[in-house]
């Protein structure tokens, strides 16, 4: 064989060699500028959210919180002016007391939605367990209502244990508030898809408008004004659990035969 064609054949192989490590390393580069831009997208779009949600908070806690103090504002200058009279000073007194109290509890409420969520430590929970803990809380209104809890097979998640609990205390604590005017039955089931859990609370309520279904998520939104207690923050605390979750959270009902929240658990 020609020394000179053997030479150019090692050449030819060589340059034939080198040729596919390069479209590898491109094809490598183009994987990681895909993920990278895959990445950016989705911390553009979770600050977004996170804008949009902030801003809702501050336009609905600016509101919210300046109701009670021109209750207790109003009701000290009407006291002040019957002190001198023969009228007793006791209703006006029970409205100052009744809006402070409101204004501790929404203070209370903010305080735990600006805790909730900061850090979420993951372990291998099963969610029996912080359902466990959630219903074990909110015995005594599952008693008074004479509710019945159904609990269908559940799976095992990585997720923040506690921060389970306080999720299902909320969802349920919700179900047994809107009740319709049968006896509460709640149940909560799993289903597993490609990329995550879905975890269903499903109630037999007063259900939800399909027009109020994004609404109930917004910090201080209530639908039903000051006839149920609360401050309008449990669903938003929800929301905020789930996303640092990496999760969605929704609600499904027609507004008359009870609701269903549902939210996902990535695998």
């Amino acid at each position: 064989m020609d020394p000179t064609s053997k030479s150019l054949d090692t050449q030819l192989a060589e340059t034939i060699r080198e040729r596919d490590e390069l479209q590898r390393a491109l094809d490598s580069c183009r994987a990681e500028l895909a993920q990278a831009r895959h990445e950016s997208e989705q911390s553009a779009a979770a600050a977004q959210a996170a804008n949009e949600e902030l801003q809702q908070f501050v336009y609905a806690a600016s509101h919210d919180l300046q109701q009670p103090l021109r209750t207790i504002s109003t009701y000290t200058q009407l006291l002040q002016r019957e002190l001198g009279k023969d009228k007793p000073p006791a209703e006006f007194t029970s409205f100052i007391i009744d809006a402070a109290h409101q204004m501790s509890q929404l203070v209370r409420d903010l305080l735990t939605y600006s805790r909730t969520a900061v850090s979420i430590r993951r372990t291998n929970v099963h969610l029996n367990v912080p359902l466990q803990s959630a219903l074990f809380k909110l015995a005594q209104p599952i008693r008074e209502t004479n509710a019945t809890i159904v609990v269908h097979e559940l799976p095992e998640v990585q997720a923040d244990e506690a921060q389970l609990a306080q999720l299902f205390d909320y969802i349920i604590c919700n179900s047994l508030l809107y009740r319709g005017t049968e006896p509460p039955t709640i149940e909560v089931s799993a289903e597993e898809g490609p990329d995550a859990f879905t975890i269903a609370v499903q109630d037999n309520g007063t259900g939800i408008e399909p027009r109020f279904h994004e609404q109930v998520f917004i910090p201080f939104k209530r639908l039903v004004g000051k006839s149920i207690p609360g401050s309008g923050l449990g669903l938003s605390l929800c929301r905020k659990i789930v996303r640092a979750h990496g999760g969605n959270i929704w609600v499904e009902s027609d507004g008359q035969n009870g609701a269903v929240v549902k939210f996902t658990i990535p695998l």
